[in-house]
């Protein structure tokens, strides 16, 4: 599935907050998936949905989030209830000059999580890469999202292609890219899709997939997403019971 952000119309869902739903749960694998896009030029927007976690990536701008300023290329974890059950409110307000852009996941859960789980940030220069033609980077790793408490968030990383690099073809957790800067084509599956800054591109679980710069001389950066039963992982979600 593919879809550019030029291609949805935005609704203004409070002053100075634009919200575009990129990937809605119908058009996913489990039905439980949604991709929100949030342009900010003032105000502030709030997230209390019950029965649900949060993965938010800010790709531009500023936001003040619980007193405490966070910039682009920040990731975000948010369990959907506090260590007492009630639903986990939070929100993000514009601060700073020009836009707030935000990336927001939202996935349905099987029951509340963990009690220890609490909100995470960490931002894309706290993180090592591993340098190549692809230069890659985990904001948030498998071991990461386990240990905070996530119950379907499996990863998050930033990854850069230089000029002419192909990502050969592999399988993958259910996931979703982002494209953030640069073009470049896209396989998945049966599927093969050009993308620009703004594409998103959905593949489900073990569905082959690969992907191209297809510039000569100009990087292409993207933020992909990828999910799991991340409580039954660490168990082979059940597969090593005894016979």
């Amino acid at each position: 599935m593919h879809i550019n952000i030029a291609d949805v119309e935005g609704m203004e869902i409070t002053q100075g907050v634009v919200e575009r739903t990129l990937l809605r749960p119908e058009q996913t694998e489990t039905s439980d998936l949604t991709v929100k896009h949030h342009v900010l030029t003032g105000g502030e927007i709030m997230f209390v949905e019950d029965g649900v976690e949060y993965q938010h990536y800010i790709i531009s701008g500023c936001a003040l989030m619980k007193g405490r300023l966070l910039h682009g290329d920040s990731g975000v974890f948010v369990p959907g209830s506090s260590r007492f059950g009630e639903p986990h409110k939070h929100g993000f307000a514009h601060t700073g000059e020009g836009k707030l852009r935000i990336l927001t996941v939202i996935y349905k859960t099987p029951r509340p999580n963990f009690r220890w789980a609490k909100t995470r940030v960490k931002n894309l220069s706290q993180v090592e890469g591993r340098l190549g033609g692809m230069f890659a980077q985990q904001i948030f790793t498998e071991e990461e999202h386990a240990l905070m408490g996530a119950l379907r968030m499996h990863s998050i990383d930033v990854q850069t292609h230089a000029p002419g690099v192909v990502l050969p073809v592999h399988r993958n957790p259910e996931e979703f890219a982002y494209i953030l800067r640069g073009t470049g084509e896209v396989m998945s599956g049966d599927n093969r899709v050009r993308v620009r800054p703004g594409s998103l591109v959905y593949t489900e679980e073990a569905v082959p997939h690969a992907v191209k710069n297809t510039s000569e001389d100009l990087p292409l950066q993207y933020v992909a997403f990828e999910f799991t039963r991340q409580d039954e992982s660490w168990t082979e979600m059940g597969y090593n019971e005894k016979t």
